[in-house]
């Protein structure tokens, strides 16, 4: 009895100080960009870098040739270029920049705040909590499936992402109806839209019809059928809600700045949809709806589908129901992206 009770002492003090150890490296920073040939140095050894990853201090990145981008969970944005070393400091301020002649602080015309409230960096390899996808709540007999947006949403002109299970159907184009109804079951759109079989396909309307109001707390129900089936009746697959009208004006806000940060040219396209996603996956903001149209977007970006598929699987299982099946098939990456 004695011997069990000084293991398990042995133990617990073991696995205490293993937890202080880990306790002590924290995520600093995100990578938002990488093209070309670009590397993580850590003391493990050399990979190369990638979409997604969280970087900290102690990790150096070194452009052999191309460009990369990480933005600090602090809100810095800097951009690195072929021949610059990044060695990553605790912050910012403490991190340092080689070019190859010299290594030097990072100056403040170098690097600009692009969140003021930080940026969330997402889970460290964990799934969503899985309470909305239930077994039950999967039909069998639905082959296409209407995924987003659901929950709560800010854009005021969603794009409707819908996957269609028939993986038989390769190569052709075919042909669904897309509806949507407002909060008294009324269609208020009725569309002929295209697509894949086997794939997340997607459609936004150039203009929504006058019976839609992108305004605070309005409910909509959407779904889309195959070519020529009857219209469903009653509450359609998928329902969305516009978001209170602090939050509603505090995602425009975000999308106004990125914007326009990306058309001055001192933001590259992979780090506007990077931050514009982390933003709306925010559990500050939970916007997960608005972040698909940047996650399929990033998945078109080099070093990026893995990134954005483990991300996309994480949010089906959110949605629950019909979109849970998806997210095993995002993550073995069998599913074929489209862009909208």
């Amino acid at each position: 009895m004695k011997h069990h009770m000084v293991l398990f002492l042995l133990l617990a003090i073991g696995f205490a100080g293993g937890l202080s150890a880990d306790e002590g490296e924290k995520d600093v920073a995100l990578v938002t960009a990488v093209n070309g040939k670009v590397v993580l140095l850590q003391p493990e050894g050399e990979t190369p870098l990638s979409l997604g990853m969280r970087l900290r201090a102690g990790d150096e990145i070194r452009v052999d040739q191309g460009s990369a981008a990480v933005v600090f969970l602090t809100g810095e944005y800097l951009a690195l270029e072929s021949g610059e070393r990044l060695t990553l400091g605790e912050t910012l301020d403490q991190s340092m920049l080689s070019d190859g002649s010299a290594t030097r602080g990072v100056g403040p015309d170098e690097s600009m705040n692009v969140a003021a409230d930080g940026v969330d960096a997402g889970p460290d390899d964990e799934m969503w909590q899985t309470q909305l996808a239930s077994v039950s709540g999967i039909r069998a007999d639905v082959t296409v499936i209407a995924v987003s947006p659901r929950l709560a949403v800010s854009d005021p002109l969603p794009t409707f992402f819908w996957y269609d299970a028939d993986g038989v159907s390769t190569g052709g184009v075919k042909q669904y109806t897309l509806l949507l109804r407002d909060a008294e079951g009324k269609t208020i759109l009725r569309e002929r839209v295209s697509g894949y079989g086997g794939a997340l396909n997607s459609y936004r309307p150039g203009t929504m019809p006058a019976g839609f109001n992108a305004a605070e707390r309005w409910h909509y129900t959407w779904t889309v059928v195959p070519d020529g089936q009857a219209d469903p009746q009653g509450t359609l697959d998928a329902g969305f809600v516009y978001v209170d009208n602090a939050g509603l004006e505090l995602a425009a806000l975000q999308r106004k700045r990125y914007a326009a940060l990306r058309e001055s040219g001192s933001l590259d396209a992979s780090s506007y949809h990077m931050l514009l996603a982390r933003y709306f996956l925010d559990e500050r903001e939970r916007l997960f709806s608005d972040a698909v149209l940047h996650l399929v977007a990033l998945a078109g970006e080099p070093a990026g589908e893995e990134y954005a598929r483990g991300e996309l699987a994480r949010m089906f299982l959110r949605f629950g129901n019909q979109v849970s099946t998806i997210a095993p098939k995002m993550i073995d990456a069998t599913v074929k992206l489209g862009t909208p």
